[in-house]
């Protein structure tokens, strides 16, 4: 559930998100959450995610660096926004809470047109950044169920940059990149270890960490053929957080005599988070003036998803002393990719947006938007435990704009909340072999 306000000022518009609907969720018993998440996930702005998402056709805000960037050159001036929020999730295992942990973090987003002659064009700038930490990476066990999708990959930084251009009046393209953040850790121990007297034993160690952005290219076009009437295509390239741990231990065991050197060094490659391929096509008509109706449909590509089962590769080196024999082995068994077995899905989003009163000086909005999720994860019947299932998402929304509230707002004044519920279906995993580790379960829940 998510409920955020919004307000943006005309020209120079200006959007603060405030947490505004926690006393209604609190009264319908459910999870109180805000998704601020990276877009990718959960989407950018009030009025798009009360729409469900389905504005690709005619989006004009700074969630255009998301959906359509080509939408950023229909703004009619500068905007730019400032929101925070905070998701959690209920979601269990065997009537278990799974304890995922909250995300929440402070989202920017702004939209700067400009014209060279009779040419219109337009920048786009769309930031999260989380408030907990700056980037958070687990790796998936084999025996451990996870909730892949909503655990540790929204945890990240998110960058997204646009430029749009109008080419005639009636079609505006955008091209884009977007960034986000892996990691690379070091993790140096050194020191002698006494078997026998743990108190003299002594060690000193030190810890390298560094972000490394990865980028993936997005492209977009919207056309109006009408004037009541617009559709929209958003192409967005596919993105892999490759994350790396190296440890490292040299120093010396004693307490069985003379000191003898010992190495060892781990290292583990991982992928963090994959954004898949989408291509997405939304349509947008207005039939009459107070009423919009928006569809958008989205094909992913979560075939290609790379295993989220860690590469491990353990390296031993002992210098035994004259007199003992013994056969250490150099390399110590680790871990190995596992397929993930995805399969790509169509994502459904509807939006629709009533004007349901309107003045020379103020007009309210009422909105609601509907989407369908299905899960890409096969049933986990062998030895991996990725969990998940299908989502269904329900917003309702509402918006008042201020027209021209006063000489310190140069242009409108937008205040938008929005509420949303997601109920992720109960799903049955039953294992093929009778003797696995796990054993069959079931997961579920509600965000």
């Amino acid at each position: 559930m998510r409920s955020p306000l919004t307000f943006e000022p005309g020209r120079a518009r200006l959007s603060l998100v405030v947490l505004g609907a926690a006393l209604l969720g609190v009264a319908l018993g459910v999870p109180v959450t805000a998704h601020a998440t990276p877009a990718d996930l959960l989407g950018f702005g009030a009025r798009n995610i009360a729409l469900g998402g389905a504005v690709a056709a005619d989006v004009q805000d700074g969630g255009a660096n998301y959906y359509n960037p080509a939408g950023l050159v229909g703004s009619p001036g500068l905007r730019l926004s400032l929101s925070y929020a905070s998701l959690s999730s209920d979601l269990h295992i065997n009537d278990v809470n799974s304890h995922v942990e909250r995300i929440s973090g402070l989202n920017l987003g702004i939209v700067a047109p400009a014209a060279i002659g009779s040419v219109r064009l337009a920048f786009g700038l769309a930031v999260h950044l989380p408030d907990q930490r700056i980037n958070r990476t687990r790796s998936s066990l084999p025996s451990r169920p996870f909730w892949t999708l909503y655990d540790s990959r929204p945890h990240k930084v998110y960058l997204a940059t646009n430029l749009a251009l109008q080419l005639v009046p009636w079609l505006n393209v955008g091209v884009g990149v977007t960034f986000q953040s892996a990691s690379t850790m070091e993790l140096d121990i050194v020191g002698d270890i006494n078997f026998l007297r743990t108190s003299q034993t002594r060690l000193t160690h030190q810890l390298q960490g560094d972000l490394l952005s990865s980028r993936a290219f997005q492209a977009g076009a919207q056309v109006r053929p009408l004037d009541w009437l617009s559709i929209g295509l958003t192409w967005r390239g596919a993105l892999a957080l490759r994350d790396q741990l190296t440890a490292r231990v040299e120093g010396g065991l004693t307490g069985l005599g003379p000191a003898f050197p010992v190495s060892f060094e781990l290292v583990s490659r991982s992928v963090g988070a994959y954004i898949p391929q989408q291509l997405v096509v939304g349509v947008a008509a207005r039939p009459i003036e107070a009423l919009r109706v928006s569809l958008d449909v989205s094909w992913v590509d979560w075939s290609k998803h790379p295993s989220l089962i860690s590469t491990e590769e353990l390296l031993l080196n002992v210098e035994l002393p004259p007199g003992i024999m013994l056969d250490i082995p150099s390399m110590i068994g680790g871990t190995t990719p596992v397929p993930m077995n995805l399969r790509d899905i169509v994502v459904p989003r509807v939006g629709v947006e009533w004007d349901a009163h309107r003045t020379d000086a103020f007009v309210l909005h009422t909105r609601a938007g509907y989407v369908f999720e299905r899960s890409p994860f096969p049933a986990q019947r062998g030895r991996t435990n990725f969990v998940d299932s299908n989502r269904h998402s329900l917003a309702l929304g509402v918006g008042a704009t201020f027209v021209s509230p006063g000489r310190r707002f140069p242009g409108d004044l937008n205040l938008d909340a929005y509420f949303l519920y997601a109920q992720v279906s109960e799903r049955a995993h039953e294992k093929l072999s009778l003797v696995d580790p796990v054993g069959d379960y079931t997961a579920g829940g509600r965000q």
